[in-house]
């Protein structure tokens, strides 16, 4: 019998932005890799429309990462569910399909966010390229904490300079030289037969 192959699940944060964003779609399209972008709301309108398109041309998920970057754990009710409710809109109307995980902004977690979120919650294998990191830096950050199954987090969009795009020509095809197959995340967990409920109020980093 074979063995499954290893899958793990690319992830990017912040966007979209016409150009920072087009540069991680080049390496995945120049690699013939697949994503999950989690965008922000308030980013979202006609002038990035192709981009949104691009991506699921490109076979990418678009998940919810908030209306802007403003962490939600101690927000009220009704911000929270303006804040998630607004965006997944908004995903629906750019992407064609509403939004099946939300990442909340800096990770900031809490009880109540839970409560009014009603989509499974996505942390991820940090490659820390919000910080001054070399491309070096963020391929070693991924590569340590990998394994079966995994969701990596990185950025599409952070001040410059920022090497994201440039550790993918690298990152890629380490991963797969390794025997990863790089799939969204709804596919990771279809893969892993997984599905995930929202009542254990889990934040998902690794599908095993």
């Amino acid at each position: 019998m074979h063995s499954k192959p290893l899958a793990c699940a690319l992830t990017f944060d912040d966007g979209p932005d016409q150009e920072q964003t087009a540069l991680v779609l080049d390496q995945l399209e120049k690699h013939r890799a697949m994503a999950t972008f989690f965008v922000i709301g308030s980013r979202l309108d006609d002038s990035v429309a192709p981009l949104i398109r691009r991506m699921v041309s490109l076979g990418c998920e678009v998940g919810n990462h908030s209306w802007s970057w403003s962490s939600l754990d101690r927000a009220s009710p009704e911000e929270i569910r303006s804040s998630v409710d607004r965006t997944s809109a908004a995903i629906e109307r750019y992407a064609g399909a509403p939004p099946r995980f939300f990442r909340p902004p800096d990770l900031a977690d809490s009880e109540l966010l839970h409560a009014n979120v009603h989509l499974p919650f996505v942390g991820g294998v940090l490659g820390k390229d919000w910080a001054d990191t070399s491309v070096q830096q963020r391929v070693a950050n991924v590569l340590a904490g990998v394994r079966d199954g995994a969701i990596i987090l990185l950025h599409d969009v952070q001040p410059d300079p920022h090497p994201t795009p440039e550790a993918l020509d690298i990152l890629i095809p380490e991963l797969r030289r390794r025997g990863y197959e790089l799939v969204t995340v709804s596919e990771l967990f279809r893969r892993k037969g997984v599905e995930p409920g929202l009542e254990d109020h889990r934040v998902w980093s690794y599908v095993e």
